[in-house]
């Protein structure tokens, strides 16, 4: 082995170092295959290859030096660094360096031979076997580097998950505590604001049915008693919806018939029906009306249908209600109103809380969000349709009936 044409052709390829590294990269943006270098700026490309020739040549002088080794494999792995930064794929940095070697081989290892005879036998294979050693530097050690930036991303994705879940953990700790803390003002706040209605409501109801009273004292009675009663209701809806988010409604179950609850809700709201004078058309058809159901709860969700149904009807207008056994083991009351009706982007909200459509009217927009969950918990359905405002609305509630 020659070791002075060997360290001439280090000096070669180092005196023509621009042009093998212009060719390179000519052939990387022609690689359809290494499509991270497209956003790349030239000197970001090329960061590594001055260096990578320079140790390429000092090794080419020196081929058993242990230090022009080492500063070949510090380049190499600070190449890999460069190329995870800038998002490159390992097989990417590959390909690069396949490219490396295949132009110093087919053109400049050749130019050298065609000018240097002596270039032959244990000389050039001796030069072959150093430059195939620094592209495997290359792919080795940058596939190291490769390597342990991953296991450092995932150490610090770890760690920032760990992080995460802690913070969540103390958020749904403190929604808790917040929700608690909730349940009880709004218990609190429920008794405290009963507390002063009740001897209110005893007492009008008690003057109310004194004979000997005054006709305008008597009107005046009767709204100090609607209003009254609108306030009891609130507060009932407000720990309703409470104790439905908590979990703690709890369910009375009895064998009960439907359309007998549905009559006693209709008569809760005849008195509304009849000053707005609408026309009320009940055809309770089922042939099963056997349901077990807490029926308070299930007579619930018939008073806020149908006081929605009144409340959004014009005065002289019609309400139809009807029941009708669809399938085996269900029955399905429909109350059908010719109203305001609801507009389209509405709803599919209205069985949100504290959702009405315009304009609104008294109430918070609880009724039906609560029905909706009482239907839920029976294993029921609630459901309603419009074909927009003007039109009117049908709201359908489906219960599953047992047999005799």
């Amino acid at each position: 082995m020659k070791r002075d044409i060997l360290s001439k052709l280090g000096d070669y390829l180092l005196t023509h170092r621009e042009e093998i590294i212009g060719e390179w990269l000519r052939a990387v943006e022609q690689n359809a295959d290494i499509s991270s270098s497209d956003d790349l700026k030239y000197r970001e490309l090329v960061d590594h290859l001055p260096n990578v020739f320079q140790d390429l040549a000092e090794l080419l002088k020196s081929p058993d030096s242990p230090e022009n080794r080492n500063e070949v494999s510090q380049a190499a792995r600070v190449h890999g660094k460069h190329r995870w930064r800038q998002g490159y794929r390992l097989e990417e940095v590959i390909r690069e360096a396949s490219i490396v070697r295949r132009i110093l081989f087919r053109d400049w290892v050749e130019a050298y031979a065609r000018e240097v005879p002596d270039f032959k036998g244990e000389t050039r294979k001796s030069a072959e076997n150093l430059i195939h050693q620094v592209v495997d530097d290359v792919v080795t050690d940058s596939a190291e580097q490769f390597v342990e930036e991953q296991q450092k991303n995932l150490v610090k994705l770890n760690s920032e998950l760990a992080d995460a879940l802690a913070d969540v953990r103390e958020q749904k700790a403190a929604a808790k505590a917040a929700n608690q803390a909730k349940d009880i003002f709004l218990a609190m706040l429920g008794h405290e604001l009963r507390t002063p209605l009740n001897p209110i409501l005893l007492w009008t109801n008690a003057t109310l049915k004194e004979e000997q009273i005054a006709p305008s004292l008597k009107e005046g009675l009767e709204m100090v008693r609607r209003n009254v009663e609108l306030e009891v209701h609130l507060i009932d809806d407000l720990l309703d919806v409470a104790r439905i988010t908590s979990g703690k409604v709890r369910l009375n179950l009895q064998l009960s018939d439907a359309a007998d609850l549905f009559h006693d809700a209709l008569t809760m709201v005849k008195a509304d029906l009849a000053r707005k004078q609408l026309v009320v058309v009940v055809e309770l058809t089922a042939t099963n009306h056997r349901v077990i159901v807490d029926p308070a709860r299930l007579q619930q969700v018939f008073w806020n249908v149908l006081k929605n149904a009144q409340k959004f009807t014009p005065e002289g207008g019609k309400i139809s209600i009807q029941s009708f056994n669809e399938t085996h083991g269900k029955v399905v009351f429909e109350i059908k109103d010719n109203g305001k009706g609801i507009a389209p982007d509405v709803l599919p909200h209205i069985f949100e809380p504290f959702k009405q459509g315009p304009p609104r009217s008294e109430g918070l927009g609880l009724g039906l969000a609560i029905s909706k969950a009482i239907m839920e918990l029976h294993g029921g359905k609630i459901s309603a349709a419009s074909k927009g405002k003007g039109t009117g609305a049908t709201f359908r509630i489906e219960i599953k009936t047992v047999q005799d």
